[in-house]
């Protein structure tokens, strides 16, 4: 039976997280960075002095949210993928402010069909309306 996985970030801590602009997507089980962090991340390396606490603390993140052994394999990931022959990646999938920007957009896209449809309701009512007084008062000037 596989065993759950214990959260490595609070929710105030990914929260934080996501609110970093290197930052691609944080969950409370794992953080993805931009292409633009992991540019940063590889100029800083060749810093004399510049540890990986160091680099995260000059890229606007709280070092102590990550424990040693995540910083390590930060460090190690990306210096594993500039040496491939890929180079550097962007990160997969849309980020948590582009899911949260399409979102607003879509619900903004259907608000705006909602609108329109009651708009063209309202205006058939009025019109079946005038139609109504104007056969009532065609009636009217008919002589009988």
């Amino acid at each position: 039976m596989a065993q759950k996985r214990k959260p490595s970030y609070t929710p105030e801590q990914v929260t934080e997280l996501n609110a970093n602009p290197y930052t691609h997507k944080a969950t409370p089980y794992t953080v993805s960075f931009t292409l633009a962090f992991k540019e940063f991340f590889l100029e800083q390396v060749k810093v004399p002095g510049m540890t990986s606490r160091k680099i995260m603390k000059a890229a606007g993140y709280d070092p102590n949210i990550f424990p040693k052994g995540t910083l390590d394999k930060i460090r190690s990931g990306i210096l594993a993928q500039a040496a491939s022959p890929e180079g550097l990646k962007p990160p997969r999938g849309l980020s948590s402010a582009e899911k949260t920007a399409a979102f607003a957009a879509k619900d903004l896209a259907k608000q705006e069909e909602a609108k329109s449809i009651k708009e063209l309701q309202e205006r058939v009512v009025k019109l079946e309306a005038e139609i109504e007084f104007l056969k009532k008062t065609q009636r009217l000037r008919r002589p009988r």
